[in-house]
């Protein structure tokens, strides 16, 4: 195994950056993480986070961001001037947790907490932040990025440049950082020039508004201002975003006072309103763009450096720490010359028909959020069979509403170049092939590429060399640092399953594969257990489960006697669906190369 020297640099430590270096970490690969700003970033930003993003720090052992998070109050509609509501509603329903859905609903938290609570893992790792150095430039061959960077240690000191080698650069600097302008690739898209926001953090007082909903006051199409209440920022913490034609963005960031009468005035309940502390204030013009590719040679982009849209949707940081959990794993095993250098261009092939797909409908919703028609306030104007009115959705209702779409469970890879699925239908010969690359996670459907589904209830067999533990589930099964190739078999005498024991011992590193075969429930006997102690103890190598609730089996597709090897990655994707070594090995070649040679970084 050829191994490197050289860390990986990451370039910005908000939540893209913060998620690709410790996936680095986690994996044992050296990370300096470096961040142009003196102190740590204020403002709680695009505060959702969405089911998909939670199964990501889920695998990194960071359980406190879905612990910390909290449920997002209704939204409720007032007149300027007016306290009384108009219209109140959810987002979105709150949904049970499911067998295959242990995250079902999106919650809040503001960007500095996520990003302390992900500093704190990634310190634990021996990898601090190094907060006013800046990327300054760099070059690049095949061997290593030459990068010049900045450091700048406050008190009116000069900065102090650094030149280092790096084995690779991620570029998580934003929308107007260096990385992808100095690397040459593309930000085609356009700016909403008339469309304007200022959103930020204050302390509010306000008489009689309370703290059980998010309040829109006025009418999005003209000036509206929101309050979403948030004791991230104490208990008159607000997170306000302001929109109106007359708004003038920059001024009102420069100007306190400007900004503060401001709101009182979109509010409009007079002295019942006062501002007492604007904590952090930012102003936003929607921008829709991308790149045309994710990287070039051993330097890549990720998040805002590679993608920006509008905020509706609360798709941008979610799908932002998505590419930096693709990306890091890959460069990981590269990294260490377990894996040719073929593997990252998978970067580009993955992500871009999501983000592509995401830029669409993100600016759909934002259209028809501040759409320009008269009714934007639920009226009651249509009648039901029985003569009854009923209230018709308002404008803010429409754009507002969020599908399970937004949870982002079904974003997948099936048009993936190393992804290997022997059970998918075959093509009708003359039908185009349509790909939607957010999916539907429709239920009773897995390809490769999709989202590997969670299965509670899996009972470890017992045997004479090993004691009985507790359940499990495939989400503790899976991790950011290994492959995990779950054998389906109707008995661990199975021909598959040593077949696949075999070939994963002469082509894959032990320590890269989590190996797990999951027997059906029929397997056990009437106490529940397994009789299987000579079996087990010659498959020293393998977890043997039994799927007695039939979860498993259930969510992978699986008849309760039949055969399938299911290949899960470190990022939770399905990688490989097939019936036995010939599939498998074609994976295990896409992805980790020939077994006689890899080549180093």
């Amino acid at each position: 195994m050829a191994t490197c020297a050289m860390p990986i640099l990451v370039v910005g430590a908000g939540p893209t950056g913060l998620t690709a270096a410790l996936t680095l970490a986690r994996n044992n690969v050296p990370v300096r993480i470096i961040e142009k700003e003196l102190q740590h970033r204020r403002g709680q930003r695009g505060a959702g986070i969405h089911p998909r993003t939670f199964e990501v720090f889920h695998f990194l052992h960071v359980p406190e961001i879905h612990e910390r998070a909290t449920f997002f109050p209704p939204l409720q509609e007032h007149h300027k001037g007016s306290l009384e509501p108009l219209n109140t509603f959810s987002m979105a329903p709150y949904k049970e947790p499911a067998p295959a859905i242990p995250y079902y609903n999106s919650k809040a938290m503001g960007q500095p907490t996520l990003e302390a609570i992900v500093r704190e893992h990634l310190a634990k790792l021996g990898c601090t932040v190094e907060l006013g150095t800046r990327l300054v430039s760099f070059v690049q061959d095949e061997k290593c990025v030459r990068v010049k960077i900045a450091k700048n240690y406050g008190d009116d000191r000069e900065e102090v440049e650094e030149d280092i080698e790096v084995a690779y650069l991620i570029g998580a600097d934003g929308a107007k950082g260096i990385t992808r302008k100095q690397l040459g690739l593309t930000f085609l898209g356009s700016t909403r020039e008339g469309d304007c926001m200022v959103l930020g953090d204050i302390r509010l007082e306000a008489k009689g508004l309370d703290r059980d909903h998010w309040h829109f006051f006025g009418a999005m199409s003209q000036d509206m201002v929101t309050f979403r209440p948030t004791d991230e920022l104490g208990k008159d913490g607000w997170q306000f975003v302001m929109s109106g034609r007359a708004v003038d963005p920059k001024g009102l960031v420069r100007d306190e006072e400007a900004l503060v009468n401001c709101i009182e005035d979109f509010v409009g309940l007079k002295d019942d309103v006062r501002v007492k502390e604007v904590m952090w204030v930012s102003d936003f013009r929607p921008n829709i763009r991308m790149v045309d590719k994710f990287g070039v040679g051993r330097i890549f982009v990720a998040g805002d450096a590679a993608h920006v849209h509008t905020p509706f949707g609360g798709q941008g940081m979610n799908s932002s720490v998505q590419d930096a959990f693709n990306i890091a794993w890959k460069i990981a095993l590269a990294y260490k010359g377990l894996s040719p250098a073929s593997l990252l261009d998978t970067y580009t092939a993955e992500r871009l028909p999501v983000i592509a797909e995401m830029l669409g409908f993100t600016t759909e919703l934002y259209d028809r959020s501040f759409n320009r028609s008269d009714e934007e306030h639920a009226v009651p104007s249509t009648a039901d069979k029985n003569g009854n009115s009923k209230q018709v959705e308002s404008g803010l209702e429409r754009g507002m509403r969020r599908s399970e779409k937004m949870y982002m469970l079904g974003v997948n890879y099936r048009t993936s170049p190393i992804v290997i699925d022997e059970f998918a239908p075959t093509p009708t010969s003359g039908v185009a092939v349509v790909h939607n690359a957010y999916g539907d996670g429709q239920e009773g459907v897995l390809r490769a590429g999709d989202r590997a589904p969670n299965a509670p209830g899996l009972t470890p067999v017992a045997s004479p060399s090993r004691t009985s533990a507790a359940s499990t589930h495939m989400f503790d099964i899976f991790g950011s640092t290994h492959h995990t190739v779950i054998i389906f078999a109707p008995t661990l005498a199975s021909p598959v399953v040593q077949s696949v024991l075999s070939s994963l011992d002469q082509n894959v590193p032990k320590e890269l594969v989590r190996r797990v075969v999951v027997l059906p429930g029929s397997a056990s006997g009437p106490d529940g257990r397994v009789e299987a102690s000579s079996e087990v103890d010659q498959a020293v190598d393998v977890e043997v489960l039994v799927d007695h609730e039939g979860h498993a089996y259930r969510g992978y597709i699986v008849e309760s006697q039949g055969v399938k090897v299911v290949v899960v990655r470190p990022d939770g994707v399905v990688g490989a669906i097939v019936r036995g070594v010939e599939g498998l090995e074609r994976y295990v070649e896409g992805v980790f190369g020939r077994a006689e040679g890899t080549t180093s970084p």
